[in-house]
């Protein structure tokens, strides 16, 4: 069963070629047009930002990181 991404989570967007980290802190919308808030900060972007800031995304452009073991 794949759990879908809820607030809270870290999750991978795209960005341009590349994809970066942030935090979910909404999801909003019915399906199957869910939306997600995605906030980026340079620490958990790898400083692809310069100052914190939000992005919204379609919930299937949004992947849950994988813990590292």
């Amino acid at each position: 069963m794949r759990r879908t991404r809820q607030v809270g989570d870290t999750v991978i967007i795209p960005w341009g070629l590349d994809e970066v980290r942030g935090s979910a802190v909404q999801v909003y919308g019915t399906p199957p047009r869910l939306q997600v808030v995605v906030e980026l900060t340079p620490e958990l972007s790898s400083y692809v930002v310069a100052e914190p800031t939000t992005v919204t995304l379609p919930i299937d452009a949004v992947r849950r990181a994988e813990v590292a073991a």
